[in-house]
């Protein structure tokens, strides 16, 4: 019987997690894990074995859930009160173009710093030394300041700044309107009943009050290439996710697919796949702009094409359709209409998968701490934005069990996460009721895989 304490066990799994990074690093002869200016961009490159990504992942668990069980009950409000100052801090320093000033290499003086940011030096001290316990900037030496790795990335992807202002000027504000949104309108699943009417005063929906919005739409831009550049949302987690080399010449579909770009990725690594990217019309047209930059080996593999998304599947015969990141910007009604024209195509063809790709929320305890966290805060984001929500399994199938055409239905056959990854692959079949086996068990469960 072990006898250790569960804070022993999280030390045991911080050890034994840290001990797999520092081997590999050492074995690939990577640079350690570090915070100083000379660290590397990134802690683990993506080409690392999968179990030591997991690793990772179960470090940045355990040592979350350390700090929660070791911290006493009266430390909770003053941690909670670091959090927002910590975010205060960064629009502060992305306000006054502190990052932009900080060379990338060596360090600068806090005197000189002040005098090019023209701040106070009082104020600048304070701010970047709060900054560094967040893990932003760090001093090298007692006045002087310089980058490391996290604050680099403000300079050297510029659309992370745009992610800070969105952020800082449209998600505190909105989520600070939660209780109020409730209180008035309850359950209701309008995109005109949300934290945003409040926060903005607005009669618009969150999307058209953006768009509308020239400050707003231009840190929404900024905010949506960050998310598309993060590790959670890397198209190189849907490539490891799924079998793609087992389809050989398929066809693959991507509704509502944006500019392309994730069918070029899928283009670049399997070259013998074909794909049709659908979306609006004016989408269509940026995105046939976005194919043209593209080398002929890819635009000849890639067409873009005008879909309403609740309208009939134009295209029947394909092998795979992707809906990726649009199921958690719609209510289950509208999430409905979206699932059911693609009944009839994976119907006739036994062989074709619907591949969803979104945040599927983990039971109480499945994940740990940290990851649990990150994805319930985008739960909530989804529900004060746009009175939508992310799902977990169970609702997942409730809107798929929706469409039912009365002789089988669509169903949930493998769910797959790569570690880092914030979006799952649910791999999904049409199911007759006659040959309901497929790949469950005999009491209905998932077959769950990385997840």
């Amino acid at each position: 019987m072990n006898n250790s304490s569960h804070l022993e066990s999280l030390a045991e799994t911080i050890s034994a997690a840290a001990k797999v990074i520092s081997g590999y690093c050492t074995l690939d002869e990577s640079p350690h894990p570090s915070l100083s200016p000379d660290a590397p961009s990134v802690v683990l490159p993506h080409t690392a074995p999968e179990y030591v990504r997991q690793a990772r992942q179960q470090l940045l668990s355990a040592a979350k859930e350390a700090l929660q069980v070791a911290a006493e009950p009266c430390e909770y409000l003053p941690m909670l009160a670091v959090q927002y100052q910590y975010i205060a801090c960064i629009k502060w320093l992305a306000h006054f173009q502190v990052f932009a000033a900080v060379p990338l290499t060596g360090s600068v003086p806090y005197s000189q710093l002040a005098s090019i940011c023209s701040v106070p030096e009082r104020q600048l001290k304070s701010v970047v030394r709060m900054a560094i316990t967040s893990g932003c900037l760090c001093e090298p030496q007692p006045g002087e300041i310089a980058h490391n790795p996290t604050s680099r990335q403000f300079v050297t992807l510029p659309a992370y700044l745009g992610w800070i202002r969105f952020m800082t000027d449209f998600y505190m504000p909105v989520s600070s309107q939660m209780a109020e949104a409730t209180e008035k309108w309850g359950e209701s699943e309008q995109p005109t009943e949300t934290a945003v009417n409040l926060a903005m005063n607005t009669p618009l929906s969150a999307f058209t009050f953006i768009t509308r919005s020239r400050e707003f739409n231009k840190l929404f831009g900024g905010y949506m290439k960050g998310v598309s550049a993060s590790e959670g949302t890397a198209v190189r987690h849907l490539i490891a996710d799924y079998d793609w080399a087992q389809l050989n010449q398929a066809l693959v579909v991507h509704i509502d697919g944006g500019p392309g770009n994730v069918c070029v990725a899928l283009a670049e690594a399997f070259p013998r796949l074909r794909f049709v990217v659908q979306d609006t019309a004016e989408q269509t047209n940026q995105s046939r702009s976005f194919l043209k930059s593209q080398p002929e080996a890819i635009r000849s593999v890639i067409e873009a094409s005008v879909y309403d998304h609740c309208s009939a599947q134009p295209i029947q015969n394909a092998n795979v359709y992707l809906l990726r990141m649009v199921l958690h910007n719609h209510a289950d009604s509208n999430a409905i209409r979206i699932l059911a024209p693609l009944v009839q195509p994976l119907r006739s063809n036994p062989d074709s998968r619907l591949l969803i790709i979104d945040t599927v929320l983990p039971e109480p305890g499945q994940v740990g701490v940290l990851d649990d966290a990150l994805q319930r805060y985008r739960d909530l984001t989804m529900q004060q934005v746009f009175n939508t929500k992310e799902r977990d399994l169970t609702e997942f199938q409730r809107i798929l069990d929706a469409t039912s055409d009365g002789a089988g239905r669509l169903a949930v056959q493998k769910v797959r996460r790569s570690p880092g990854s914030a979006l799952s692959v649910i791999e999904v079949a049409y199911e007759s009721y006659a040959n309901a086996n497929g790949n469950r068990n005999g009491n209905g469960a998932f077959q769950e895989f990385g997840y």
